[in-house]
């Protein structure tokens, strides 16, 4: 048997309702390591959430050598799949985050900037070094990455102090989704600034 043939079996093992078939089938392919990463991010594109799942905690573990892949698809995807995709990489956390920068800058595509901006919200505290290229993306053209923006300076509480003007800037936005998360962002930033210029703005 070929090695594609025994990951696309592991990969079917993800659909069992044994966790140890599951289990051991994750061990594997995590063995099998970046050989396995191409047809584990097709399996992202799986109807079943369970799959996804799974394949998706393989691809984190299997981590750096599967970003420059992810990226590459997360690009040309369909929305489905593209989506899964940034959620798979916002748990490699630190080691993800340059690529996911690179991607906010690249005004060609939209969908793509948003794929990132949604990556590195899901991140939590363990994007900060992503703070500048977040606070440049309040200024972004596509609502959604400015949204995402904002939810994601949302994360890091007093540590965005920096992005107070910008966000104030925001709140002029025309979307009220983004003037939404917005003063969320300066709700959760939590200094005085912050909650004075959110009072003002209110």
């Amino acid at each position: 048997m070929g090695n594609e043939e025994r990951i696309a079996e592991l990969i079917e093992d993800l659909a069992e309702l044994d966790d140890d078939v599951i289990n051991e089938a994750k061990t594997e392919l995590i063995k099998i390591g970046d050989t396995a990463v191409t047809q584990l991010i097709e399996t992202l594109a799986h109807n079943l959430y369970d799959v996804v799942e799974n394949a998706a905690d393989v691809l984190a573990a299997i981590g750096e050598p599967a970003i420059p892949t992810l990226m590459d698809e997360m690009e040309i995807a369909v929305r489905h799949h593209a989506l899964a995709i940034s959620s798979t990489l916002s748990r490699m956390g630190e080691q993800a985050i340059p690529v996911l920068v690179n991607a906010l800058s690249n005004t060609l595509n939209e969908d793509l900037r948003e794929y990132a901006v949604r990556a590195l919200s899901s991140m939590g505290d363990t994007a900060k070094s992503a703070i500048p290229a977040l606070i440049e993306a309040l200024d972004d053209p596509a609502d959604e990455v400015r949204t995402y923006s904002a939810y994601a300076l949302a994360n890091f509480g007093e540590d965005a102090s920096d992005a107070i003007p910008a966000l104030v800037k925001a709140f002029d936005d025309d979307s009220e989704r983004v003037k939404h998360h917005v003063a969320f962002a300066l709700e959760k930033i939590g200094t005085p600034e912050a909650h004075e210029a959110l009072r003002a703005l209110l």
